[in-house]
């Protein structure tokens, strides 16, 4: 009984020691926003696709700061703007969102009013409003 229970003990501390998040230093940090910036740059559609995602979550998941990544907010807004399909462009406008510089904003706001592409254009929409609700300045939707 002794045995199980202290290899239980020992498992628990086990997972609880890996679970632990570890904070990038600046200079990997400043390292992974410049090479995702240079792959929402390139001209290869997955590339910055993913790129935009991966950006993403690393600022959803608080490995880097939004200020941080605020380097590649103008090749994100080129995408949103001039993206080849809609995978992209929504990639981009989730980027945008995640990072949430007010420029970028009021460019999902833009896509929503103007945008010729229904799909693009609604989740730009529900993106906008969202960090709308999310930051008490719901008064400012309005389409």
């Amino acid at each position: 009984m002794k045995k199980s229970l202290a290899l239980l003990f020992a498992l628990l501390v086990v997972t609880t020691l890996k679970a632990q998040v570890t904070e990038f230093p600046d200079e990997k940090k400043a390292a992974i926003v410049d090479n995702l910036t240079v792959g929402i740059k390139s001209e290869n559609i997955g590339l910055h696709t993913s790129s935009a995602f991966v950006m993403y979550d690393l600022i959803k998941e608080s490995y880097i700061e939004s200020s941080d990544a605020n380097k590649a907010m103008i090749p994100l807004l080129k995408v949103l703007n001039n993206g080849k399909t809609d995978e992209e462009r929504i990639a981009a406008a989730f980027a945008l969102y995640q990072l949430g510089n007010p420029i970028g904003i009021y460019q999902l706001r833009g896509v929503a009013v103007f945008g010729d592409n229904h799909r693009v254009s609604e989740i730009c929409k529900n993106l906008y409003v969202t960090y709308h609700r999310l930051n008490g300045t719901e008064y400012l939707v309005n389409f």
